[in-house]
């Protein structure tokens, strides 16, 4: 790879930034799966176990092992994680990038809209609570995946950045 081909930026990004970006994603899915579950247990565990697949297994083979941060440090450490999983290049980016954004749309608006349904549906003030704490929480993973997109020496070729160039 040619210096200079990637824009400048973190070559490794420190440890509480991940361990805190991935906190917030996990409070996130744990809220998103208690706004599921009264709908259906069995919902709530397909949510999860959908997106435990999704960001920890298929997401890294076909947009990590195409990342420079593929065996660094990137801002969910996800690229240590596919380094380990996967060989460099063995994925496909282009189905990567369309299954992200159906991966992240579906992790925020299945709860988001199970959240609306049962507000109207039966009103409480805990549900008020649970759902205003998931629209915090994922406003906040949403704000940490631009800060981690600013730092990162890929953003000008991402098309899941969320940093200009």
């Amino acid at each position: 790879m040619k210096r200079g081909f990637y824009a400048a930026g973190l070559e490794a990004y420190p440890w509480p930034f991940v361990i805190g970006q991935n906190a917030v994603y996990l409070a996130q899915f744990g809220l998103g799966a208690a706004l599921l579950w009264p709908l259906s247990p069995a919902l709530a565990a397909f949510y999860l176990g959908l997106l435990v697949y999704l960001l920890g297994f298929f997401l890294r083979r076909h947009l990590c092992t195409h990342c420079f941060y593929y065996g660094r440090r990137c801002g969910t450490g996800w690229g240590l994680l596919a380094a380990r999983l996967y060989p460099r290049g063995s994925g496909n980016y282009a189905l990567g990038v369309r299954a992200a954004g159906l991966t992240w749309g579906s992790a925020y608006l299945l709860p988001l809209l199970a959240g609306v349904y049962l507000l109207l549906a039966a009103f409480t003030p805990a549900r008020l609570g649970l759902f205003l704490a998931f629209l915090l929480v994922g406003g906040l993973g949403v704000g940490w995946h631009r800060a981690s997109c600013v730092r990162c020496k890929m953003r000008c070729r991402c098309p899941a950045s969320m940093a200009r160039c």
